[in-house]
């Protein structure tokens, strides 16, 4: 068991995180640091949820988040912080929405912990536990006021080593009064939903938090003035009101067209938005400006460039990617050989998208299948690189790799591969064919995301996104619900030859399914009223007749620009 002393040094550990306890200090520059930053979308969703239950009356609350090394984890959870804390601590409120609790919320209230900082993980589990419970406690018996709900946000949770039922010790942790915030790396790690007395808290479905979605980059207005040269409109405002119901109701298309993809009467309406939004909302120049934005994603990722040298942020996205493999996933799941988590992110990189046999990675791995599914569902799980599989087959021999994070792309790739995206800013240097893999790459990482749209009774599990083949070529992306299906086909430079044949030639009625209880295949009637072409170059009559719509004969072919893809993503 942990000894007194122990027991004492993880208290004034505490204090010393928790600086904004002492109100004579003033704001800790560790959140002043923060509050500098653009916060993301899922600060935002947090901050919304618990404001939600802000009436000191709700049973409690614990919201899991999971993600890769690097990708923000602690900036965000500090950001909460500094969101909660009454403006006379420091100021910040990154919602725009008069949420309630911004900004109001005594400095005592609040329990912020990094376990792994605070060096947790060097204790048995057991005892680790202990030390928390020592800390939560003296937090609720000396610190915090005894009436107001209380916030205790826990950052790397993995440090503490607990498996299934021994979760039940964090829930035991906090009174009806607290909101608990958790973050780890994979998605199993933080989940609590099946775990024993999970029923007297609201444990919510654990959050991805991936690279920065455009929509957020463009909201955030992250890209230089020569993007958005000739564009007199406040795009950033457009976009944060037509994201969202929160302002304007009857002015919210970006969310209409997310809330109808997942119904096939309501498809004409998310249409009709998709079309009033590029036609009427956005001008021209707004057009323009947001296909250049896309490819400037595309070449700086979802990631803020932390340093100006773009050679020493590589190498940081480089070292944090290879420690994430090699120290947290490896270590996570006992992965002997954590070179072939490596390997395999090398290969998404290099093959972006392309079919590959499972046979093939064996060989090239040296491993089995088994093991083969080991590694990828482990990289799925961790957010890192994720499969698609064909919606023709009910038995897999063939998958396509996709990394997350298109500046994984970059850095995983020869250089003769990727010449002209070292930089996170245009070099001049034409290259279209790894403008087009980084294109395919969002293009999935994004579909991913509206898949939870589409397939609206998911209950937690992980929408899928496969991909078909027909005898004029792939289509790239296929998304479901039921047997309402959204087939999409890719048409972006200089690929482009076929995608109205490909839309053309596909059969809904082909997709194979087995029942999550055996090998039986699902009784489903799949159909596809609408079938997309997201393209970086819409169709000359389509503009001029201010349609995204033909008509074809039994279902309609809808015309998506790529930025507008993403957008509604």
């Amino acid at each position: 068991m942990e000894s007194s002393e122990s027991t004492a040094s993880f208290l004034e550990d505490a204090k010393q995180h928790n600086q904004w306890w002492d109100g004579e200090t003033g704001s800790p520059s560790d959140l002043t640091e923060v509050t500098e930053l653009e916060p993301r979308s899922d600060v935002v969703n947090c901050l919304k949820q618990l404001d939600r239950e802000h009436d000191g009356e709700t049973d409690g609350l614990v919201y899991p988040i999971y993600g890769p090394t690097g990708i923000g984890k602690t900036t965000l959870l500090l950001q909460i912080v500094a969101a909660l804390l009454r403006e006379d601590t420091v100021a910040f409120d990154p919602s725009h929405r008069d949420l309630e609790l911004v900004g109001s919320i005594d400095p005592r209230q609040v329990l912020y912990i990094p376990l792994e900082d605070s060096l947790y993980h060097l204790e048995p589990s057991e005892d680790a536990m202990a030390a928390l419970g020592n800390v939560v406690d003296y937090f609720y018996t000396h610190i915090a006021p005894r009436t107001g709900r209380k916030f205790i946000l826990l950052d790397d949770v993995g440090a503490l080593r607990l498996e299934g039922e021994e979760k039940q010790q964090l829930l035991d942790l906090i009174d009806d009064d607290t909101s608990l915030v958790v973050t780890g790396i994979v998605e199993s790690e933080v989940d609590m939903e099946e775990v024993t007395g999970s029923d007297e808290v609201q444990v919510k479905w654990a959050r991805p938090m991936l690279p920065m979605k455009f929509i957020d980059t463009v909201q955030h207005g992250v890209y230089n003035k020569s993007v958005f040269e000739d564009v007199d409109s406040d795009l950033a405002s457009i976009v944060e009101t037509h994201r969202t119901t929160s302002f304007d109701e009857d002015n919210s298309l970006i969310s209409d067209v997310r809330n109808n993809l997942s119904d096939a009467t309501a498809l004409p309406d998310a249409i009709e938005a998709l079309e009033d939004l590029h036609y009427n909302v956005l001008s021209e120049a707004d057009r323009d400006g947001l296909h250049e934005a896309a490819r400037r994603y595309l070449q700086k990722g979802g990631l803020f460039q932390r340093v100006p040298d773009y050679s020493v942020n590589n190498e940081l996205v480089h070292s944090h990617f290879l420690l994430y493999l090699y120290k947290e996933l490896a270590q996570y799941e006992s992965i002997k050989n954590p070179e072939n988590l490596h390997r395999l992110a090398s290969l998404a990189a290099s093959r972006a998208g392309q079919e590959l046999k499972y046979t093939d990675i064996s060989e090239r791995l040296g491993v089995d299948r088994r093991t083969v599914d080991t590694y990828l569902s482990l990289l799925d799980e961790g957010l890192s690189v994720s499969e698609s599989h064909d919606y023709s087959l009910q038995r897999y021999r063939r998958t396509r790799l996709y990394l997350r994070n298109p500046r994984h792309v970059v850095l995983l790739s020869q250089r003769q591969e990727h010449f002209g995206f070292e930089s996170y800013e245009p070099t001049g240097r034409l290259n279209h064919d790894f403008e087009y893999k980084l294109a395919r790459t969002v293009g999935f990482d994004h579909a991913k995301r509206l898949a939870y749209q589409v397939e609206d009774d998911f209950e937690g599990e992980d929408p899928q996104v496969e991909y078909c083949e027909t005898e004029a070529g792939t289509v790239d992306y296929v998304l479901r619900n039921d047997e309402l299906v959204l087939p999409l086909v890719l048409s972006y430079h200089p690929h482009t030859g076929e995608s109205t044949s490909i839309a053309s030639e596909f059969d809904p009625s082909v997709g194979k399914h087995p029942q999550e209880d055996g090998e039986d295949l699902i009784d489903l009637e799949y159909q596809a009223p609408f079938r997309f072409i997201v393209t970086d170059s819409l169709p000359k009559d389509l503009v001029k007749s201010e349609s995204l719509v033909i008509e074809k004969d039994g279902w309609k072919l809808c015309y998506l620009p790529y930025w507008l893809f993403l957008l509604i993503c």
